[in-house]
């Protein structure tokens, strides 16, 4: 088993804070690692629903922000849909 490691990078060269996807498989197409890394992001989002949204997929009705993108009240309590 092996793990693949994701670090996002803003255009302006800002890293953001490592997390890593454990990958059973000796092969998979980069098409299947980002819809793992996607669902993953989403389950993630749905757990915690924070403030500010610092990830791959933007919310819809999502306001953008510095730091990633702000939710109405509206928003921030439904879910992302997967």
């Amino acid at each position: 088993m092996g793990v693949v490691t994701f670090v996002d990078e803003t255009t302006t060269g800002e890293r953001r804070a490592a997390w890593g996807l454990e990958i059973a498989e000796e092969r998979l197409t980069v098409r299947e690692l980002i819809r793992r890394r996607v669902f993953q992001e989403v389950a993630e989002y749905n757990a915690r629903t924070p403030e500010v949204f610092q990830g791959l997929v933007r919310p819809t009705d999502a306001e953008r922000v510095v730091d990633g993108y702000r939710t109405s009240f509206a928003v921030h309590r439904a879910s992302v849909r997967w």
